[in-house]
């Protein structure tokens, strides 16, 4: 690929690989927001509405670190096709509008979920060179995330508008839509598969297993640890400000997300896309999500309430990217997939498990005393990542 190319960030390979992850993620998120309403109305209660939705994360994140591992030794190309033609099988079966059905389907695209992820961040890898990387994994990172800005309010106005059948049409529709920009992307792409696996023996595979899982600990700890505080705003900050008589929860994430969009854009020049651990980026990040809760114990004034939203979007925007292109760089390209599938597991364990801790003590205390946890959880993390003094890369 020529150079030029490759330190595009913007070339039309890299594009077309951000708008079918843009749809990809956008069509499930469309049915986080639907399948609840769905499975309402198909006489389901709470517990089994958890069920259905929580199959999605539980799965994905149990079979990141397999996923990795198959991508590792097929290549990303071909299981990004299959992946793609499995998610639009998969939407079109959701018509079958029953309980069981949702059910399995949605742990089907958890499956589906984390092969897709494990595919797109090796083909932007693939596609731009070491020094681009960065704002590579960045953008790729704002593709997944611009559904949440929009998708929620597409979704409440159109169930009132068409019948639950023609709205899951259209969500199959997308996804075979999908399978079209996919397929001219995958035209256009090599596969890089590592050769040298075929020949390489299996203890030695296992060793450099080891030693990779070793450099990418801590980074993976402080991704787990940063996913517990993040998820406290979505999950519990309505809740907190409704039980105070406060309307303001909209006007926090509207800035929130306006600020995350806007550095992850315009900041992912400065993301460093290199081996060296970026501690006093991460250590200022760290800062910033740690000093939001807190700032939400002291006032629950509009000032106040905003500035906590800029601090929580900055440390948002750059913290996972900055993060995946450091792990990129520190484990070798064999086992490249197999290593970024378990940073990101322990990503997801992080969200999905601190809803379940930050909801404990919320119950057992009160919505403050969480948000102090929360805090303390952010000072825990700092001081970890200030201690930490990085890894050398792990060689093949």
């Amino acid at each position: 690929m020529n150079t030029a190319v490759k330190e595009n960030p913007f070339s039309n390979k890299a594009v077309w690989l951000y708008v079918v992850a843009l749809i990809f993620y956008g069509t499930n998120h469309m049915l986080i927001i639907a399948l609840p309403f769905f499975s309402q109305a198909l006489g389901a209660g709470k517990s089994e509405i958890g069920i259905i939705m929580g199959s999605y994360m539980f799965v994905s994140m149990f079979l990141r670190p397999f996923a990795g591992s198959v991508v590792d030794r097929f290549g990303p190309r071909k299981i990004f096709m299959v992946a793609l033609v499995l998610n639009a099988i998969v939407l079109a079966s959701y018509t079958m509008e029953h309980l069981w059905a949702f059910a399995v389907m949605r742990a089907i695209q958890g499956a589906i979920m984390a092969f897709f992820s494990m595919t797109v961040h090796l083909l932007i890898m693939d596609l731009l060179s070491d020094k681009a990387r960065g704002q590579g994994v960045s953008l790729l990172s704002l593709a997944s995330m611009l559904p949440y800005t929009f998708v929620p309010a597409f979704v409440l106005y159109m169930k009132d508008q068409v019948s639950m059948t023609q709205l899951l049409l259209m969500f199959a529709a997308l996804g075979i839509c999908n399978i079209l920009f996919g397929s001219r992307l995958y035209s256009k792409i090599k596969d890089h598969a590592p050769k040298e696996k075929k020949t390489q023996h299996i203890s030695d595979l296992d060793g450099i297993k080891k030693r990779s899982m070793k450099a990418i600990l801590v980074p993976s700890v402080v991704m787990l640890l940063a996913s517990i505080v993040f998820c406290v705003a979505p999950t519990f900050l309505p809740l907190y400000l409704d039980s105070l008589g406060h309307d303001s929860a909209p006007l926090y994430f509207l800035t929130e997300t306006a600020v995350l969009i806007f550095i992850r854009f315009f900041g992912r020049k400065h993301i460093p896309s290199s081996g060296a651990f970026p501690k006093w980026l991460i250590v200022i990040l760290i800062g910033c999500f740690t000093i939001s809760p807190l700032l939400l114990t002291l006032s629950l004034t509009t000032p106040i309430l905003l500035l906590s939203a800029v601090f929580n979007g900055l440390a948002l925007s750059l913290l996972y990217p900055t993060l995946t292109t450091y792990v990129s760089f520190v484990v070798p390209e064999s086992v490249r997939g197999y290593s970024i599938g378990w940073f990101i597991a322990a990503a997801d364990l992080g969200t999905s498990s601190g809803a379940f801790i930050m909801g404990w003590v919320a119950d057992t205390y009160s919505y403050s005393d969480m948000l102090g946890v929360a805090g303390m959880i952010g000072a825990i993390t700092f001081l970890l990542t200030i201690l930490y003094r990085g890894r050398k890369t792990v060689v093949s």
